[in-house]
């Protein structure tokens, strides 16, 4: 991997410039770095931020805290396993405190594109970069924003149930919620049913962060490409068939990912829609303080979330 490692340290400097000119974000930080590491690395790398993120929870375990911590462990272990053969960059998000998000290539995966996508791997490389540098603008140039992140992690966990009666009570209503679920293509009827109340609503801010997070992300990755990516819609093309295989739809399932695509979707046309309307200074108002954030209602109203940013 040692070649791969010297091409993507090549072109980092291009690519970081291009996703600052973007977004007019983190002009003043230090040039972005990278590690290009194996599929092994990635999961530990991911592993680490999950357990500093559970920390809280712990001891709420009670005498099971052992045991659970072990089950969990072995669950995220085998899943990130299962996705390391898929992910092909990551900008681990800096949940365990100042200065632990890394921006990550998972090598092997990126080497395999040349025998998946032939001459354009090259441009979907470039192009994963590009998303996950603007992760990496978006939490360095924001400093409020991995805490509020931090914030909204501790809060879900805080008011996480882990009594064994209250868990039990909950078992007879899942079906019926499942069933509403499948019916309506909305989670929230579930969500409403295993979830506290201040989860519901920690889950709502969150869905609106990160949907705005990976919306920009990908508005970012197509919208400053001149230069970097010859054939944009080819590039789409052949990342959106990654996720049109058999094992993709089975993680999907497994690991809550079509919540994850479906904020790309739905951020990105939010992004798009705001920098038709305001530009990068009125998109750039969400990185302005945690209060100017969408909510998950207002990702699917960009309108009047510009009018209550804009507003006095």
């Amino acid at each position: 991997m040692s070649a791969l490692r010297a091409v993507v340290n090549d072109e980092l400097p291009r690519i970081d410039a291009a996703a600052r000119r973007f977004t007019d974000l983190g002009h003043d930080l230090a040039p972005t770095t990278v590690k290009v590491v194996g599929r092994t690395a990635w999961v530990r790398a991911n592993l680490e931020v999950v357990a500093g993120a559970f920390e809280p929870l712990r001891d709420r375990l009670e005498q099971r805290a052992r045991a659970s911590r072990r089950v969990l462990g072995a669950q995220l272990g085998a899943l990130l396993g299962l996705l390391s053969t898929k992910v092909l960059g990551q900008y681990v998000l800096p949940l365990a405190g100042p200065g632990s998000g890394q921006l990550l290539v998972v090598g092997p995966n990126v080497l395999d594109l040349a025998d998946q996508h032939g001459e354009v791997a090259d441009e979907i490389r470039r192009t994963v970069v590009l998303h996950e540098i603007t992760h990496r603008l978006q939490f360095d140039a924001c400093v409020w924003l991995a805490d509020h992140l931090r914030g909204l992690v501790g809060r879900y966990l805080e008011h996480t149930r882990v009594d064994g009666t209250q868990l039990a009570e909950l078992a007879p209503r899942i079906p019926e919620a499942l069933a509403r679920a499948r019916a309506t293509g909305e989670l929230k009827p579930l969500l409403q049913t295993v979830l506290t109340e201040e989860q519901v609503t920690v889950i709502d801010e969150a869905q609106g962060l990160m949907s705005l997070l990976e919306g920009h992300g990908n508005a970012t990755m197509y919208g400053a490409a001149d230069g970097l990516i010859d054939d944009p819609d080819q590039v789409r093309a052949a990342l959106a068939s990654r996720q049109g295989d058999v094992t993709s739809k089975v993680l999907a399932a497994v690991a809550g990912l079509e919540m994850k695509r479906r904020q790309y979707r739905e951020g990105e046309a939010f992004v798009t829609e705001v920098l038709d309307s305001a530009g990068t200074d009125g998109l750039n108002l969400a990185f302005a303080a945690p209060a100017n954030l969408p909510s998950g209602e207002e990702i699917g109203a960009p309108s009047t979330w510009l009018e209550r940013v804009q507003s006095p």
